[in-house]
């Protein structure tokens, strides 16, 4: 355990770290909004009845500073273009059919944004919406079962994709490590920022997934330094030999077109300075001490010597 658990600097920390309810009630109004113009039974798209829910870190309780994007998957009623099942529609048709309800509102209209090499639909109003169309996979029509069929332009194939499956994974790890994953999501995502790299949320939260529970115990100070110390105990080298899924174990994490290991080899770099400053931070013999390697690890401004309660 670390000589010092720093709580009310924490508390502080996490404080500035959440989005404020102002970004919430914003993000929950757009999606109410735009939500309710695709799955209107009157409305332009009905005729694929489509079907919405969230993904991403809005949804997952993982954004940081603010909520800039909203990720809303509409489920169509039908299966992926060429499964022989069904009108074979194509992708063009289904982005079309989806976004007209939008182009027809005077509010989005001029803000819809999407080609034909685009995964999804983007609405820019300051907090950005991202709408993925996705379809069936052949043989189901159960709304609650994945996985569903989302279009990869890069590719330019219908590939099997996951959102409340993935969801469920990350809630259950949460529950499993007393409430301490969601939060190491956030402190990754967080230096990840603060440091100035380039890495994908979805990957960090794929790669601290896959970390044992028991690193996930105990306060702040003591999970951070186990979570940085155990990923510097191998070399960049073996995690890229290393063969990790992602939550649903749909495909693998480091791989050319998931986490490239150019990008991974500067991420693992980083990881092994934050673990030398955690593991200070985490033996200081005096709390100021302690403080300070916080603040070089998390930022002064983010980490203040001295919290007013």
């Amino acid at each position: 355990m670390a000589n010092h658990a720093l709580s009310d600097n924490f508390a502080y920390f996490f404080k500035r770290l959440n989005p404020s309810p102002s970004f919430e009630q914003k993000a929950s109004s757009e999606h109410k909004t735009i939500t309710g113009l695709i799955e209107n039974s009157q409305g332009l798209a009905n005729q694929l009845s489509p079907r919405c829910f969230l993904q991403g870190s809005y949804k997952q309780e993982t954004a940081i500073y603010t909520i800039n994007d909203v990720d809303i998957v509409v489920l169509c009623n039908l299966c992926y273009p060429g499964s022989g099942q069904g009108k074979n529609w194509n992708r063009d048709e289904i982005f079309e059919t989806i976004a007209a309800p939008l182009r027809n509102d005077g509010r989005y209209k001029d803000k819809v944004r999407y080609h034909s090499n685009s995964m999804c639909i983007k609405v820019e109003l300051g907090i950005k919406i991202e709408i993925l169309p996705v379809v069936y996979k052949a043989g189901n029509r159960d709304f609650q079962t994945e996985p569903f069929c989302l279009y990869r332009p890069e590719n330019s194939r219908w590939e099997d994709g996951y959102a409340r499956y993935h969801q469920q994974y990350l809630t259950n790890k949460n529950k499993a490590t007393s409430g301490n994953f969601i939060p190491a999501i956030k402190i990754f995502k967080h230096l990840r920022s603060k440091w100035g790299i380039e890495a994908v949320s979805f990957h960090v939260e794929c790669l601290l997934f896959s970390l044992p529970d028991n690193l996930f115990g105990g306060n702040p100070t003591d999970y951070i330094p186990a979570l940085l110390k155990y990923l510097t105990s191998y070399t960049a080298d073996a995690w890229w030999n290393t063969s990790i899924k992602t939550p649903c174990g749909e495909r693998n994490l480091f791989c050319s077109s998931e986490w490239g290991k150019d990008s991974w080899l500067v991420f693992h770099r980083n990881v092994v300075k934050w673990s030398q400053l955690a593991q200070k931070a985490s033996l200081a013999s005096n709390k100021d001490e302690a403080i300070n390697a916080w603040q070089e690890l998390l930022g002064s401004d983010y980490f203040p010597k001295n919290v007013n309660r």
